[in-house]
């Protein structure tokens, strides 16, 4: 039997070329983003990638959504 891999909660999707990028939840599915909110996901992304626990640090960056911090 092949077991499928677990899903993810979170994905992001960047193309750096044209500046697009998109959001993806379990809850919401694929939410594309602005073009002027590239530099903000970027931001968040590299955030993640260089992060020593990237789970921690989403969590983090939602708590700051929930408060009403933005990305932007």
């Amino acid at each position: 039997m092949n077991e499928q891999p677990p899903v993810p909660d979170f994905a992001v999707f960047q193309n750096s070329r044209t500046q697009e990028s998109a959001i993806w939840t379990k809850e919401d599915g694929w939410r594309k983003c602005e073009r002027n909110e590239y530099p903000a996901m970027l931001i968040v992304v590299t955030l993640l990638r260089e992060s020593p626990d990237p789970q921690e640090t989403m969590q983090q960056i939602a708590k700051m959504m929930r408060e009403g911090g933005g990305l932007v």
